[in-house]
């Protein structure tokens, strides 16, 4: 929400796009309408001036990985950040294009009405959704392994999307708005391997928000 806030230029949801989709994913996970308020007027009281960025990091096996952070100190955290890299097989590629092997997208997960669950085989559900994701406005969709249905749409679209879908009774179970690769590439066992460890590293740092890779 702290994210949101800084990058949305308001406190008010109606005002903040991005904070509006954090605010509705929260509740959705049931977190209490207070404890948002109070997150939300922290914000105020924090005086740090942090920001959001987008670092490109090329990986072992020449993967690409994006490593959204937030912080108010960019240089001094890419030096922490550096030695982490450097053991790892892995350096920074800022500039160099990663982010054209990514396209960003708004995810929507969303369990289907109770009438389309009902004697319906895999094949009618994908064609009845696929009716409804172009009538909300999505522009992909499928159906999951665990059952629920992904649909897919442009950032500008994400909160129409999930209102539109609502209002014809799907229940989204989760929404977010992320990276998407659009070529991946395969990696060595060894290559894996230090990846999985780079990628433990990062996540630890409590500047790292999210980890972006387009690993096969």
């Amino acid at each position: 929400m702290k994210v949101a806030v800084q990058l949305g230029g308001s406190i008010d949801p109606k005002l903040n796009l991005k904070l509006q989709q954090v605010v509705e994913q929260a509740k959705r996970m049931s977190m209490p309408a207070a404890t948002i308020d109070s997150i939300i007027k922290s914000t105020q009281t924090d005086k740090r001036q942090s920001k959001s960025h987008l670092v490109e990091i090329k990986g072992p096996g020449s993967c690409i990985i994006l490593c959204e952070v937030f912080t108010d100190n960019l240089h001094g955290l890419k030096q922490i950040l550096a030695t982490i890299l450097k053991k790892n097989a892995s350096k920074f590629s800022d500039g160099s294009g990663g982010i054209h092997f990514f396209d960003e997208k708004g995810i929507i997960l969303a369990d289907p009405p109770g009438n389309l669950q009902e004697n319906k085989s895999q094949e009618d559900l994908l064609e009845i959704a696929t009716d409804h994701a172009i009538e909300c406005g999505a522009e992909d969709v499928s159906i999951l392994e665990d059952g629920n249905i992904e649909f897919l749409c442009s950032p500008s679209a994400f909160i129409n999307v999930q209102r539109a879908l609502e209002k014809l009774n799907y229940k989204i179970t989760s929404a977010s708005i992320e990276y998407l690769p659009n070529k991946l590439q395969t990696l060595s066992d060894t290559d894996l391997e230090i990846c999985s460890n780079l990628f433990e590293k990062l996540e630890n740092h409590p500047d790292v928000v999210k980890l972006y890779d387009n690993i096969a």
